[in-house]
């Protein structure tokens, strides 16, 4: 389990791992995901904001196009880092 417990959907879309985790539909991290919330509860809204701005990238309300435009430019930096 990580070491620190976040607490704001921006840590949540700096984490390369969830990020991971909620594109790629990764089912292998569901336990772990499931462990980090049950951990620490009170995370749950940032944790599920960040979840639907990954989801709705395209027509998300929560951020600003250019907040959009970054966040996508950095997903994109950090899959094709993953992938070479």
């Amino acid at each position: 389990m990580k070491q620190t417990i976040y607490t704001k959907v921006n840590d949540f879309l700096r984490d390369d791992d969830f990020i991971r985790y909620v594109l790629d539909a990764c089912t292998d991290k569901e336990s772990y995901w499931a462990s980090y919330l049950n951990a620490a509860p009170k995370i749950r809204s940032a944790y599920l904001k960040a979840y639907h701005i990954l989801t709705h990238l395209d027509d998300c309300d929560l951020l600003s196009p250019e907040e959009v435009a970054c966040l996508k430019e950095r997903i994109s930096h950090s899959l094709h880092t993953v992938v070479n």
